[in-house]
């Protein structure tokens, strides 16, 4: 059974799903009347036969999102933020808001993938509100005409919904993905991109920006690595969007940091974005209240300055065989899957060499020793620790980019020096996150 229609298959346990026409095979033999429940039973019984249209098309979601629905869950979610609350108060027009939920009446199909993904996918549906939330207010920002905000917002919360189409378990999955499922991944925003082509008068604009939501300026994106002079203004503000709320959801927010401490991590990334995309961003995340001062914990300071090195270890460990790997390479092979591999190496250096990031330089226990203002010391130690995090993201999308070459070229000489990347990784293991500070950031995050 496909992803989608096993999402399908599972909604009948929450919701009514019945066929709201014949369904019938390529030939037009009948295969379920219209009225009929789609469970998993009738869908693996449909799914033997080529339809003459897709699934989705052919039926009814009891109690699906509409516009207004969609618009008060967006609220919702704002509301629940201290921080975007306070950004709504200062930017938010609801009539705006309001229009770009109304215009996806246009979209019925659209609107039952946003219902599956709520249903099924709720974490990426969530981050899919938030995402078209924040595409709106950047039109805002811009002062863009009503049709322009609404193209933005479209296109932010609708960006994800070729997940709906990968495999469950590689989206839940814990351990490193495969090359086969990384590749599967990375084949979302095409997934999408051919849903939205089949969508009478949808708005190419944002069909592309979708398609193009995963792409970097340097070519080190996906699905089809492309550069600067290929990709869209619209695409890269979904792409920077959807990278500051992953940013903020999973490393900010549950320490109690406000979103506009994801400015610094965007900024070490910006070799990678339009800069007129960038300031546009800036200009949103300055309107959220910084993050109050408190009195840290500065009894578990000195496990953090240890771990903070230790890391910086691993990650210099790392990055010194990737770039000897590319300097093994070379620039002159014409392989864009390996300038885009390069490419992410070089990001990662520009990130450590903007950053200062080098051991000599992370020597804090002779401050610790000097009773120096511990808060401030705090502070600076957790900065840098939130830059390695970004730098191992990094350098995890390498392996993957890497793991996915070999696999898929392992005859070709240069996947004999990429293998020395790879070898690297399995040799050096992340140092462990002491408990001490696990059990600090769950007190934070309750």
């Amino acid at each position: 059974m496909s992803a989608y229609a096993g999402h399908i298959a599972k909604l009948q346990e929450k919701t009514q799903v019945v066929a709201s026409e014949d369904i019938l095979s390529d030939n037009g033999v009948l295969i379920a009347k219209s009225g009929t429940k789609i469970n998993e039973k009738t869908c693996q019984n449909i799914l033997k036969f080529k339809l003459l249209k897709p699934l989705e098309d052919s039926i009814f979601i009891a109690n699906q999102l509409n516009p207004k629905s969609i618009f008060e869950q967006i609220i919702d979610r704002v509301n629940r933020d201290s921080y975007l609350k306070a950004l709504n108060s200062r930017l938010g027009n609801t009539k705006i808001l309001q229009a770009c939920c109304l215009n996806l009446k246009k979209y019925p199909l659209l609107l039952q993938k946003l219902t599956v993904l709520d249903m099924e996918l709720t974490d990426i549906f969530h981050q899919s509100l938030i995402s078209g939330y924040f595409a709106y207010l950047c039109g805002i920002i811009e002062k863009r005409a009503q049709h322009k905000i609404e193209e933005n917002f479209l296109a932010g919360i609708i960006h994800d919904i070729g997940l709906l189409h990968i495999d469950r378990y590689i989206l839940s999955k814990q351990e490193t993905l495969t090359a086969e499922e990384w590749k599967k991944i990375q084949s979302h925003p095409v997934i999408a991109y051919e849903i939205l082509k089949r969508i009478p008068k949808f708005p190419p604009t944002v069909a592309k920006a979708v398609l193009e939501h995963h792409e970097n300026l340097d070519g080190s994106g996906y699905p089809r690595a492309k550069t600067a002079h290929d990709i869209s203004s619209l695409g890269q503000l979904i792409n920077v969007l959807d990278n500051v709320i992953v940013v903020y959801n999973k490393k900010f927010k549950p320490l109690k940091h406000s979103l506009h401490d994801v400015i610094p991590i965007i900024q070490i990334n910006m070799h990678s974005y339009f800069p007129n995309i960038v300031s546009i961003v800036f200009q949103l995340l300055r309107q959220v209240p910084l993050s109050p001062v408190k009195e840290s914990d500065c009894s578990i300071l000195n496990h953090l300055i240890e771990h903070v090195q230790e890391q910086q270890h691993y990650i210099n460990k790392i990055t010194k065989t990737i770039q000897n790997t590319n300097d093994n390479i070379g620039f002159t092979h014409n392989k864009k899957p390996i300038y885009s591999i390069q490419n992410i190496a070089i990001n990662i250096l520009v990130i450590i060499n903007s950053a200062g990031l080098y051991e000599e330089n992370l020597n804090w226990k002779e401050q610790l020793n000097n009773n120096e203002d511990q808060q401030a010391l705090y502070s600076e130690v957790e900065d840098t620790r939130l830059i390695q995090e970004e730098i191992i993201y990094q350098l995890q999308a390498y392996q993957k980019a890497t793991n996915v070459f070999i696999n898929q070229n392992p005859d070709d000489h240069l996947s004999l020096h990429l293998t020395s990347a790879v070898d690297a990784f399995a040799k050096t293991a992340r140092p462990p996150t002491p408990e001490s500070l696990k059990n600090y950031w769950a007190t934070l995050a309750s």
